[in-house]
């Protein structure tokens, strides 16, 4: 993993939020996650990689907005603030957030986080 020039706390908050989401959103599987980072030149591209049941692509922004859940809490607990936090610190940090899943394929969380950080 690279070093970075972040709030150590924040980031440590983004890992924890997508990797509980990873082992929360497993389905019946045998759970698989891989924590990757890339060096993009100006940037470092980190990615959270999951098996679980994945998410709809017209779900793909709506999941990054705050109390915007997409199953019951019946089905699984949560705030709905999770990946919304993310978000936002990640953009505190320079960088952006995205996913690239399809249902039942996992989801891949990707972010990023410029090399000269404007703390």
């Amino acid at each position: 993993m690279p070093v970075v020039k972040a709030d150590r706390t924040q980031l440590l908050q983004v890992f924890q939020n997508l990797i509980s989401n990873g082992i929360k959103y497993r389905g019946e599987r045998t759970l698989k996650l891989h924590v990757g980072a890339e060096d993009k030149g100006h940037e470092w591209l980190l990615s959270v990689r999951d098996n679980g049941i994945g998410i709809a692509p017209q779900y793909a922004t709506r999941i990054f907005r705050i109390f915007q859940r997409l199953h019951t809490r019946k089905e699984y607990s949560g705030t709905g603030i999770g990946l919304a936090v993310c978000k936002k610190i990640v953009e505190r940090h320079g960088g952006r957030i995205w996913v690239e899943s399809e249902p039942e394929e996992g989801s891949t969380f990707y972010f990023t986080l410029p090399k000269q950080q404007r703390l």
